[in-house]
């Protein structure tokens, strides 16, 4: 035991994250059933997530269910189980809504009573939110403001690549933060590998189950030299070959159906070959390397006002403002954001306090 404990703590960390949704949870097309008729239709999300919870605990593997709310309140049992088993649990949204179709208001009800749900279940903070399709852009960048204001305080709905439902083509790789009118938001983006200026995902949804496990380790090795965080996605019905089809599109069909059956196995895979953990891990980890360093990470405004503008260089964040204090006084909110994802019992050393007044100043 001893021996396989010390060969899990020497594997490379990988975040596992699953958006749990049922087959019919399909994005933007006429011929996917609205939430009216959801309740009628054949539902399949136990058996691919007992599934799932399975092969985790055979491996001592931990991960993100980001649950939607509308599945949470039909299968409570279920939302405890994986919480039991200790995974995290996050939030997708309530009803699966674009944040350009619903608007400000309807999107922040939707993601407010998907966190609450999932709190009322759990017994426990929710501090996780994940959009449905990647959906926010630059011109939903709103969605952040609306994503801290309800309460999370971290946000994996970066696709910073092209996609179908959103992306943000030229969005920060790593880790950041966000400015919003609430506070700092921790964002935690889907990984992308980049080869000449362009950007390719091999690491969730349709582009795991087409590329190859050689092309997948390929990128995660990419991934791991950059010094980038390793964030694979999947969904239950993806690890279902034989569940029911929509009509949708010959395009469609391809993205959704296409090597259902490779899916399963490359998780196992993945689990044998990777340490395998939880996006609130990997965030605290990522925190806890800047925090007792007394450094900031990159802090980015996708809505520049006059009052300031953030960027960042080499790695680093640079604030512009008005002035020296109002720029200090806003690092120091970054400071304070960073502290509630690390042991508040630790107190940093005198070097470590000088350290940090040396980088406020």
């Amino acid at each position: 035991m001893a021996n396989i404990d010390r060969e899990q703590r020497q594997k490379e960390s990988l975040c596992l994250t699953i958006d749990v949704e049922d087959w019919f949870h399909i994005l933007e097309s006429p011929v996917v059933p609205g939430i009216k008729h959801w309740s009628s239709l054949e539902s399949r999300i136990e058996r691919n997530l007992d599934k799932l919870l399975t092969l985790l605990d055979s491996y001592s593997a931990k991960c993100t269910f980001f649950w939607l709310g509308w599945l949470a309140e039909r299968h409570k049992k279920l939302v405890r189980k994986c919480l039991t088993a200790g995974h995290e649990i996050a939030s997708h949204g309530y009803a699966h809504v674009l944040a350009h179709e619903a608007g400000h208001k309807g999107f922040y009800e939707d993601i407010t009573i998907s966190r609450d749900i999932l709190e009322d279940i759990t017994g426990e903070p929710i501090r996780g939110f994940r959009a449905a399709g990647f959906c926010t852009t630059r011109e939903t960048a709103w969605v952040f403001d609306m994503v801290k204001e309800a309460g999370y305080q971290y946000d994996a709905s970066i696709f910073p690549a092209p996609h179908g439902h959103g992306g943000m083509p030229d969005g920060f790789l790593g880790p950041h933060f966000i400015e919003t009118q609430s506070g700092y938001l921790l964002e935690i983006p889907s990984s992308v590998v980049e080869i000449f200026n362009h950007r390719f995902c091999l690491f969730g949804g349709g582009y795991l189950r087409l590329a190859t496990r050689r092309m997948i380790k390929w990128g995660l090795n990419r991934l791991q030299a950059d010094g980038q965080p390793l964030v694979v996605y999947v969904h239950p019905r993806e690890i279902d070959p034989y569940h029911p089809r929509l009509p949708l599109p010959l395009s469609r069909r391809f993205k959704c159906y296409v090597r259902l059956k490779t899916t399963l196995s490359k998780l196992e895979w993945l689990c044998r070959e990777y340490n395998v953990c939880s996006m609130l891990d990997t965030a605290e980890n990522y925190i806890r390397s800047f925090y007792y360093e007394a450094k900031i990470p990159p802090v980015l405004s996708l809505v520049n006002t006059p009052q300031a503008t953030e960027s960042v260089h080499n790695g680093k964040a640079f604030v512009k403002s008005a002035d020296k204090k109002s720029c200090r006084n806003r690092l120091l909110q970054v400071e304070g954001t960073m502290a509630t994802f690390v042991n508040r019992d630790r107190r940093r050393s005198a070097s470590e306090e000088q350290q940090l007044q040396m980088t406020y100043h």
